[in-house]
């Protein structure tokens, strides 16, 4: 294998797959970056074998082949090399890449491109395309729900359901709820649910462009799902299981309804946790609501806050304490300022909806006096 290429292509390429490098030593093979030529593309491919990303960048192939370089190496190499032609040429009896630049050379060991075991390429299954600055937005807007640290594997994913038209995206830990809903462009085969990983979906909205010309292509065959957007494909194992019936636990009735500004009143909690340290995943505000009033006090050792707030308010008075953590966390991935909230009493679920839209929700438990 022979080619030159400019050292920003190499960086893009190695940017865009190393999150699906391997970290752990059990397959050496694993901590590589494989690299395979096609026409005058250069492959880049990685895999620590639940997640998988290949994608390609243009280059001058002189010889085809494919070899797999310490990804360690092979990055930090090329980030200190100078901005100018590169001419890289895998030696087959060495087992081992040079790269030459300028008037001098380095020399990577690699190991053979037949020991990588490959990204998958779903072709059967089920197929739907989404514009990929609606996706990034809906793991946004979900995914901060999950637990990626949870000992319940169900926790660590977020479910995606397609039905009918409508592409949903669910996020939960048990104790707090995200539900995001798009349309989408096509559907193909039957309406489908699968559980990704929150770390695949996170991954992918790192990679994806927001060009509004571009198209996100998931397919799923039940064990594994993967998202294609031009030269880029991520493949990811599913969570099995059975994910909660959300439906189920979103309240229809509800005591109190109040309408505000979303970042007045991120503004007033984000000073109000101040004095409240996290203890057990918990910071402890009390909203106390009546008469077209919003009451936030906290109170430690530390010190004191008591911020009162002008609202719209329909229903009964009410006193509730919520996580301050949990209110913030949603908070800072809501893409709208006019809240609609909906609470049934002290230890009901309180739901966050935009004003008259009915495509997200966020649902909170509050926190036991």
């Amino acid at each position: 294998m022979k080619f030159t290429s400019t050292k920003e292509n190499l960086l893009t390429g190695i940017n865009t797959v190393q999150k699906a490098i391997s970290n752990k030593g059990a397959v050496p093979v694993l901590t590589g970056i494989y690299l395979r030529t096609d026409g005058n593309k250069l492959i880049f491919s990685a895999t620590d074998l639940e997640i998988g990303i290949t994608c390609s960048q243009p280059v001058q192939v002189i010889e085809e082949g494919h070899v797999v370089i310490p990804a360690h190496f092979f990055a930090e190499i090329v980030r200190r090399l100078p901005n100018t032609n590169l001419i890289f040429s895998y030696d087959e009896e060495t087992v081992s890449v040079k790269i030459e630049y300028d008037q001098a050379e380095t020399n990577i060991k690699c190991w053979r491109g037949e020991e990588f075991p490959g990204v998958a390429s779903l072709e059967e299954g089920h197929m739907i395309t989404v514009n990929p600055a609606v996706f990034k937005s809906m793991v946004k807007q979900t995914g901060f729900c999950a637990n990626m640290n949870d000992p319940r594997p169900i926790f660590t994913g977020a479910l995606l359901e397609a039905d009918g038209n409508n592409l949903t995206m669910v996020g939960t830990d048990s104790h707090r709820l995200a539900v995001k809903t798009c349309k989408m462009d096509n559907l193909t085969n039957n309406n489908f649910k699968v559980i990704v990983p929150v770390k695949s979906l996170y991954e992918i909205s790192r990679i994806l462009k927001d060009d509004v010309e571009d198209v996100l292509t998931i397919r799923s065959n039940g064990r594994q799902v993967s998202f294609e957007c031009n030269d880029i494909r991520l493949v990811s194992r599913l969570v099995e299981g059975t994910f909660p019936n959300y439906r189920q636990v979103i309240p229809e009735d509800y005591q109190l309804l109040l309408k505000a500004k979303k970042k007045q009143l991120q503004e007033s909690i984000e000073r109000a946790s101040l004095f409240v340290p996290e203890r057990d995943g918990s910071s402890v505000l009390r909203f106390n609501i009546s008469d077209s009033n919003l009451n936030i006090v906290s109170k430690s050792e530390y010190g004191m806050v008591n911020e009162n707030i002008n609202i719209y308010t329909e229903g009964s008075e009410l006193s509730i304490l919520f996580n301050a953590k949990y209110l913030l966390d949603a908070f800072k991935t809501m893409d709208f300022d006019d809240l609609d909230v909906k609470m049934g009493g002290p230890l009901s679920p309180a739901i966050f909806r935009p004003l008259n839209d009915e495509s997200y929700l966020y649902l909170l438990l509050p926190l036991r006096g």
